[in-house]
């Protein structure tokens, strides 16, 4: 009998441990909770679902993380705290309203939960630093309590966004919820008994642009499924999108989950262009890069060797594109670092460097390197040999070479700075090269020539 009483209690327990579960308020994130998620991209058939299923997706492959953080009004702005004093929290907003449109920074989404609901109440964002609070006029409810499989509400929203003399977002829209499953979920995180729930979002989005007196009206379904477990507070795995012709297409998939490496998603390829390789000390040279692909958040570091130089006109070192006046003439090798948020814990990074990238003279003509006249060089361009002319102190050592465009040291001697000496060049190919003399216990001078034949 005791072994009768005990399989009938595994089955009990067997069956109780497999069906569906009950979504309440208690299930939510309430003020001050974090919780973490990563990202992906990974494509897979988010839409099977049914009663008692299991959708396996640990294939998902992270490529970024965040943590969502639920504050308070009072804590974002005071403003907000007078207006949406009673929700519970506040998060980045998920409206699909184009802030950018509307220069509209730093949104976010006010919530309240009840016994019976969690709704969106209220919208807080920025308009050149002034606070802009805007109280719904129908809530947005986002869950009704509880949920269970089966369960299906429809529910209105309404909000109108104005910024004052600008522009106003009047946004009305439908909220469709469908649970249309239960069973096992399992992410790359851990496995769950869960609930799915299917939102459709039916608006339309009239912008009324103040100064053009003009008003346009966007409709934006979407479509985003929620695998909802208790006492995870996000769901497990939330995938947002809209349906194309009855494919559903992804555009944001995020997934609970704790710290893990996840290394660069892409390769980053950079590059630059000065808008002058061959100048003066009186010459501002300016520099700008090319990042591939372009992501928002690169920075940049330049390194410009030797160090005499600086940068002008507000720009430094970490400027996306510099600014950079040379103060002594001479050859300068620029180097430049960028780094790009790769969407994990370690960014994408890349270094690009030109050797011998600019060349910088004396503002006092070609011919002529120094306003002190100690060399002359003749003639420009040259052909079989390149003549210079030495006016410095008799018996005083200078050295003449010659260099290649990248550098490289073709010729060399070391002469008195006093008379006439000949470089043979006869025997070079027609081309750009550079002169540079160095007089002794002085700054070298250089110049760029031309070789023909």
């Amino acid at each position: 009998m005791k072994k009768i009483y005990g399989l009938f209690f595994l089955i009990i327990m067997s069956v109780a441990s497999f069906s569906q579960i009950t979504i309440t308020k208690n299930d939510m994130p309430v003020f001050k909770d974090t919780v973490r998620y990563s990202t992906t991209s990974t494509i897979l058939n988010f839409t099977n679902t049914g009663p008692n299923y299991t959708w396996n997706f640990s294939s998902l492959v992270a490529n970024g993380q965040g943590i969502d953080t639920f504050k308070s009004a009072l804590s974002l702005n005071i403003l907000y705290g007078l207006f949406f004093g009673l929700t519970d929290y506040g998060i980045p907003s998920t409206n699909k309203i184009n802030f950018s449109q509307l220069s509209l920074t730093n949104a976010y989404d006010f919530y309240k939960t009840s016994n019976s609901y969690l709704e969106i109440n209220g919208i807080g964002a920025s308009y050149s630093g002034i606070p802009l609070p805007t109280v719904y006029t129908i809530p947005d409810k986002v869950y009704q309590f509880p949920l269970t499989y089966g369960r299906v509400d429809v529910s209105p929203y309404d909000v109108n966004i104005s910024v004052p003399s600008v522009a106003g977002v009047h946004q009305v829209g439908t909220r469709t919820n469908t649970v249309d499953g239960w069973g096992t979920v399992i992410t790359p995180f851990d496995t769950f008994q869960c609930l799915r729930l299917k939102s459709v979002l039916t608006e339309v989005d009239s912008i009324n642009l103040t100064a053009l007196g003009l008003s346009i009206g966007i409709p934006l379904p979407t479509v985003t499924y929620k695998w909802l477990a208790n006492g995870v507070k996000i769901p497990v795995l939330e995938v947002s999108g809209f349906d194309l012709f009855g494919v559903f297409i992804p555009t944001s998939e995020k997934f609970r989950d704790n710290v893990r490496f996840i290394p660069p998603q892409f390769n980053l390829r950079i590059n630059f262009t000065a808008n002058k390789t061959v100048c003066t000390t009186a010459d501002t040279v300016t520099i700008t890069p090319t990042v591939r692909p372009n992501v928002s958040g690169t920075t940049y570091d330049y390194s410009i060797t030797p160090n005499t130089f600086h940068f002008v006109s507000g720009t430094d070192t970490g400027s996306q594109i510099p600014q950079v006046q040379f103060t002594a003439p001479g050859l300068y090798t620029v180097s430049l670092t960028s780094t790009a948020p790769a969407g994990g814990t370690i960014p994408a990074s890349s270094t690009k460097t030109r050797t011998n990238y600019i060349l910088v003279n004396l503002p006092s003509g070609i011919g002529q390197i120094s306003t002190s006249n100690f060399i002359q060089v003749f003639p420009i361009p040259a052909n079989d040999h390149l003549a210079c002319q030495l006016d410095g102190d008799a018996g005083k050592q200078a050295t003449l070479e010659l260099l290649d465009i990248t550098g490289k040291v073709l010729y060399s001697m070391t002469t008195s700075q006093h008379g006439e000496v000949n470089i043979p060049t006869a025997q070079l190919p027609a081309g750009e090269y550079i002169f540079r003399a160095t007089p002794e216990g002085e700054s070298g001078y250089v110049q760029k020539i031309s070789i023909v034949h």
